[in-house]
């Protein structure tokens, strides 16, 4: 599908949306001023709802009205914004998403939930970010950087990613998003009812297909693949109006994609196959959250979910059983206390032939952990001291423990704040279980077994500072050092054309963060935000062949947002970046330009129009170029 022979269309529409009487989403955060944005209730930073003004760490809460301007067809599209979070797109329906000097394919160092369920994989690592539910059903996304292991374990060894859906009550109604363009077509329904005086309960229908076109390489045969889906999923929600709220979420999403796949986990370099593969994926989750007290609670979570798992010629499923159980306890005089058990069983079926050999058959593991954080109170609303601590026991039997000191004083309208942590993270499933072959560079190695593999461990030191310095403009300000030992690579034995994950990297990271936001005038919002991070790694002068493999130097993204609103129901957003993530493919910083404009026509419905990469086609973390698409969405409520 030619850029060209859509232009008419496209400039029509363009001219409508100009002419025509922005958009505004219907999220409870949008008509917040930025006072009182920093009294909203998080979770993911500290286990129980906190206000932003109460929290020791670098957070970044998208909110859905932020996720709507941007013009996000998708989670990583939206993450896009955060100051410190590397975004690349890898293929049609492939993301590397990364978090403070780490990205790739199989993004290993963060953790990424979905209303509290872990969504990253316990075995390949890495994401399947088009499989997790349509834009337009999330809420907000919550981002934690800088390492989390003391509360969330040793998958948020750079921070966590945590997205939040709406619930049944909030999906009240009908809704159709209808999305065509240069990159393909998609189409989402979604219906929810009451079912009572304290329940709801939504229903939701996806379908989608992505062609590829504005993906392409200097050698025809590496294009973009095609990608399709079906997906349909459930929610339903029941309160009690004094103590108790349930909630059930399912859902099942089967795609097809015709691709080629790579040689191996090596990167790049390896002579592609073509295939077809068809995936069918879901999941179950109930919650149960029991209101103890007026600022108490005792929370237990349980999910079923079936992804599946592909590298190279390695293929199968993963199947994870978790549950958990957290008490966020009534305040007793100075102390603040919260407190957890979690614990997750793994089955898998991955198995392969050819460049993925693998002998390993099916693999079980159990993890167990808990946690305990107390807020102290030194000085009353000015002085808090926070101490927090989880040990997980790993799928070895090893037990980890990751400790934090934290230091917060309030002032004001601002927040200034000290942490020192240390964090952990395992290895996989394909990195300690050998007998497959990769190529890379033209050549093949066999894997071998490793013979004794360390947990990857980081000791990090933060500070930050935030402060609404108006009632329309607010700062943040985050540093780090991050200090790494017993980091994994797979060196390669050119000799003997073999290959071992071994724990040979170490070193230390220096970064800044910083993010403005400025309401210049009713129609006119400012979001400015720059990335800073010097690498000094050892080790890397062997030629690091892995995940998410660190770049030695100093790296950095600026970024701009700017939203506008010309007429009362017509908005006009452009996204501005220069994006060099840290990465070990040394491709060069590219320009990054995406616009977003949308027009409410009535009460409902919402037309869009949207333009991604509009300067030009870069590399961003593979063989693949980016290109620019134009897309044209629209919602009708019902």
């Amino acid at each position: 599908m030619g850029f060209d022979r859509w232009r008419p269309v496209f400039l029509c529409i363009a001219f409508l949306l100009l002419l025509s009487p922005a958009a505004k989403a219907d999220d409870d955060l949008s008509d917040l001023g930025l006072e009182e944005l920093m009294q909203v209730e998080l979770a993911s930073a500290t286990r129980r709802s906190e206000p932003l003004s109460r929290i020791p760490a670098a957070v970044t809460v998208l909110t859905e009205e932020d996720i709507f301007r941007s013009g996000a067809a998708n989670v990583p599209e939206a993450l896009q914004l955060v100051p410190g979070v590397h975004v690349a797109q890898m293929n049609t329906d492939r993301w590397a998403v990364g978090i403070r000097g780490f990205n790739g394919l199989l993004s290993n160092k963060h953790l990424v939930l979905v209303d509290g369920r872990p969504v990253t994989s316990p075995v390949m690592t890495g994401v399947q970010w088009d499989n997790i539910v349509p834009i337009s059903m999330v809420k907000r996304i919550e981002v934690v950087r800088g390492t989390r292991t003391s509360l969330w374990g040793a998958e948020s060894f750079t921070g966590v990613i945590n997205i939040i859906t709406k619930n049944a009550y909030e999906l009240k109604g009908g809704q159709s998003v209808t999305t065509a363009g240069t990159r393909g077509a998609s189409q989402t329904v979604r219906q929810g009812w009451e079912t009572g005086d304290n329940a709801a309960v939504a229903v939701y229908g996806t379908g989608g297909y992505l062609n590829g076109d504005w993906l392409t390489s200097s050698r025809a045969e590496h294009d973009g693949h095609e990608w399709s889906k079906v997906q349909g999923g459930l929610r339903a929600d029941w309160e009690n109006a004094f103590t108790d709220a349930l909630s059930v979420q399912a859902d099942v999403v089967r795609s097809n994609t015709e691709e080629e796949m790579p040689g191996g986990p090596g990167g790049p370099g390896g002579p592609p196959e073509n295939r077809s593969r068809s995936d069918i994926n879901g999941y179950t989750q109930f919650v149960w959250d029991r209101a103890t007290g007026l600022d108490s609670n005792l929370r237990f979570r349980t999910s079923f979910t079936r992804d599946s798992a592909q590298l190279a010629d390695l293929d199968g499923g993963v199947n994870t059983l978790d549950a958990e159980l957290t008490s966020a306890m009534e305040r007793m005089g100075r102390h603040y206390l919260t407190w957890g058990l979690g614990t997750q069983y793994i089955w898998d079926d991955v198995h392969g032939d050819g460049l993925g050999k693998s002998n390993q058959g099916h693999i079980y593991s159990w993890t167990g952990s808990s946690f305990i954080r107390d807020r102290i109170t030194l000085l009353p609303d000015s002085l808090y001291f926070i101490a927090g601590l989880k040990a997980d026991m790993l799928g070895d039997g090893d037990v980890e423990l990751q400790p934090t000191l934290r230091l917060l004083h309030t002032r004001d309208d601002a927040e200034y704040w000290l942490a020192v942590s240390r964090g952990v993270r395992a290895n996989t499933r394909y990195q300690r279980s050998g007998s497959y072959r990769i190529h890379f560079g033209g050549t093949d190695y066999q894997v071998l077994a490793p013979s004794n593999l360390q947990t990857e461990k980081l000791i990090s030191y933060e500070a930050g500072y935030r402060q609404a310095l108006t009632p329309d403009t607010r700062f943040d300000l985050s540093l780090y050092v991050n200090d790494y030992s017993e980091l994994l690579m797979l060196e390669l034995d050119e000799s003997t054309h073999t290959a071992r994950v071994t724990n040979s990297l170490k070193g230390t990271a220096y970064g800044m963060e910083a993010m403005l936001e400025w309401t210049a005038t009713d129609w006119l919002t400012l979001k400015p935000s720059a990335s800073l991070i010097y690498q000094n790694i050892y080790g890397l002068e062997s030629g690091p062949v892995g995940d998410s493999m660190p770049e030695e130097g100093f790296e950095s993204e600026m970024k701009l947002q700017i939203l506008t609103r010309p007429l009362k129901d017509v908005g006009l957003d452009l996204f501005l970046g220069y994006i060099d993530s840290p990465d070990q493919l040394h491709l060069p910083a590219y320009f990054s330009v995406d616009a977003h404009a949308s027009w409410r026509a009535s009460d409902t419905l919402l037309l869009e129009l949207i333009g991604r990469n509009l300067g030009g086609s870069h590399r961003q973390f593979s063989d693949l170029k980016v290109g620019p698409s134009l897309d044209c969405r629209i919602t009708w409520d019902f």
